[in-house]
């Protein structure tokens, strides 16, 4: 069973996080919320999980995703 990266942006549920399968779509997918909140003067930050499946999804993320000072998407292993 292939795993999946799961998207948590900021103060989400973790049964709310989004399935995506590679890391960069993930991280693409928090680009554009981030670039987007950028825009009015907010910040966030996201956690991404990685399972085979929602259910074994753990709590401890096992990356953290911040929108960089020149707006890249800065992905650190936590």
């Amino acid at each position: 069973m292939q795993n999946l990266y799961f998207l948590r942006v900021d103060n989400d549920a973790l049964e709310d996080a989004r399935a995506y399968q590679t890391l960069r779509g993930a991280q693409f997918a928090f680009g554009i919320v981030a670039k987007e909140l950028d825009r009015y003067g907010q910040r966030c930050s996201a956690t991404i999980h990685i399972a085979p499946r929602m259910a074994d999804v753990v709590e401890y993320p096992d990356y953290l995703l911040t929108l960089g000072p020149r707006g890249g998407v800065r992905t650190e292993r936590a």
